[in-house]
């Protein structure tokens, strides 16, 4: 696998810092990284660390230390995502484990579908093949899931009225239709790439799917004020008719 400059070095550091600091005998890598669909600077680097135990609350702050110093040392690390997993909780798609993300340690779950993404492209830092450790994730267990991240996450997005003015909103909830929209009809985890490719079934103008494309190649993309309220309210239609025709609600 081949990664931008200083991310394989990242990856490998962090591993040796959070082998010991977790506990961990497993760090999985999903996403973007592991899709070829990585963009620096833009695309979160998604992980999963398998652990032998719970963490104890001197865990939490050591793990919490680790993803601190990293960021001040290395930027790039501001966008390392971890959830913490013990081994024998891998079953529960609906418990709750411990999470770094967006720079703040919470509880959240180890989704349906980044289990069946990390699957299908993962791969191990150290630890066995993802494969054979993480339980397989049936055809309807994975559009339960994404069914559920629409009826869940996006739904709620849309009382959020001022994050439709964002680019990376945007862009995301776009996205995650035309992938949602893949799985549920048969066609598995799509990229986020590919998904670019399919937004005209979502009656996402040229315009929009260029500007879209072109942020996810790592241009800027200039958005006048004008015009970025004309979008945020297009975006949240085309997102709220998108939902009710995914979810048939």
């Amino acid at each position: 696998m081949l990664f931008p400059p200083g991310i394989a070095d990242l990856l490998s550091g962090f591993g040796d810092r959070i082998r010991p600091a977790a506990g961990a005998v497993g760090l999985y890598v999903g996403g973007s990284l592991a899709t070829g669909d990585y963009r620096p600077g833009i695309s979160d680097m998604d992980l999963a660390a398998l652990i032998a135990r719970p963490l104890t609350a001197e865990q939490q702050a050591a793990i919490q230390a680790v993803h601190r110093e990293l960021i001040a040392a290395e930027p790039a690390a501001a966008k390392l995502h971890c959830v913490y997993v013990p081994a024998d909780d891998l079953t529960d798609v609906a418990r709750e484990h411990w999470t770094w993300a967006v720079e703040q340690f919470f509880e959240r779950a180890f989704s349906g579908v980044a289990r069946a993404e990390l699957r299908a492209y993962g791969f191990a830092v150290f630890g066995k093949p993802p494969r054979t450790v993480i339980p397989e994730v049936t055809d309807d267990e994975l559009r339960a899931a994404v069914k559920g991240e629409l009826t869940g996450y996006w739904t709620r997005a849309l009382d959020r009225e001022p994050i439709w003015l964002e680019d990376i909103y945007v862009d995301l909830s776009l996205i995650t239709l035309a992938r949602v929209d893949a799985t549920l009809r048969g066609e598995g985890l799509i990229t986020k790439r590919e998904a670019i490719g399919r937004l005209a079934r979502f009656d996402v103008p040229d315009e929009l799917i260029a500007e879209i494309r072109r942020r996810r190649d790592g241009e800027k993309v200039p958005v006048p004020p004008a015009y970025r309220a004309q979008r945020a309210e297009l975006v949240y239609r085309l997102v709220a008719d998108g939902i009710k025709t995914l979810t048939g609600s």
